[in-house]
């Protein structure tokens, strides 16, 4: 893979950016093993800026470092799909229950945000390619502010690095607009249900939305040869 030299503005921020962009797009491929003296040859600059941005990569879900081994590309097998899962539904349960009962005032301010939210998706769903309607990002920020209507920072940093998986499925054509359209009337029935303040189907809407995405997930990873 060819990369232009970097300059030395902002160094750090730029080797992470591209070798973050690399990886989401497939340019790596799962399991690649990533070499820092070379990437740092292409460069043009010296390995602290990549080892800084491998860490940095490693906690944002998209890289595995194996003591003595080396660093990897981390691909989303359908074990890890279930994880995924798992901990998105676990997160957003936890931060609705805790909006509900405590959180009156960042409740109505979030079910703001999620009509907004809606509101912008529904107007450009028609209007966008698909690449372009991805770019917006609608479903991660419809879904960010449901944990973030937890008021928990770290919850919330926990989901947002946990979403990274998202760009690597917009980049491998796993997104349709035919999924993105059933998910946005799923998302319109969690916020009718926030607006009645009915816990019990708030939470058995977002587990069932959650189990068709997981369901339509592991479809795609055993096509695409068990690994994305």
């Amino acid at each position: 893979m060819e990369y232009e030299k970097l300059d030395n503005s902002n160094l750090w921020d730029k080797t992470y950016h591209l070798l973050k962009e690399s990886i989401i797009r497939r340019q790596f491929a799962p399991n690649h093993k990533i070499s820092i003296p070379e990437i740092s040859e292409k460069l043009g600059i010296s390995r602290t800026p990549i080892r800084d941005a491998l860490n940095r990569l490693e906690k944002d879900g998209l890289v595995v470092t194996i003591s003595k081994i080396g660093t990897f590309v981390k691909g989303i097998d359908h074990q890890t799909a279930l994880e995924i899962t798992d901990s998105r539904m676990m997160l957003e349960y936890w931060s609705l229950r805790h909006a509900l009962r405590d959180q009156e005032s960042l409740l109505l301010e979030g079910i703001s945000k999620l009509d907004m939210i809606l509101q912008q998706a529904e107007a450009n769903i028609s209007q966008l390619s698909l690449d372009e309607y991805l770019k917006r990002d609608y479903n991660f920020a419809f879904h960010l502010e449901l944990v973030q209507m937890g008021n928990n920072r770290t919850n919330t940093e926990i989901y947002t690095n946990l979403m990274n998986y998202r760009h690597i499925l917009f980049n491998t054509h796993v997104v349709s607009f035919e999924m993105i359209t059933q998910a946005n009337k799923e998302h319109e029935g969690i916020v009718a249900a926030l607006k009645k303040r009915d816990e019990a189907d708030i939470l058995q809407r977002i587990e069932d939305h959650l189990q068709a995405s997981k369901a339509v997930l592991l479809e795609k990873i055993k096509h695409h040869g068990d690994m994305i």
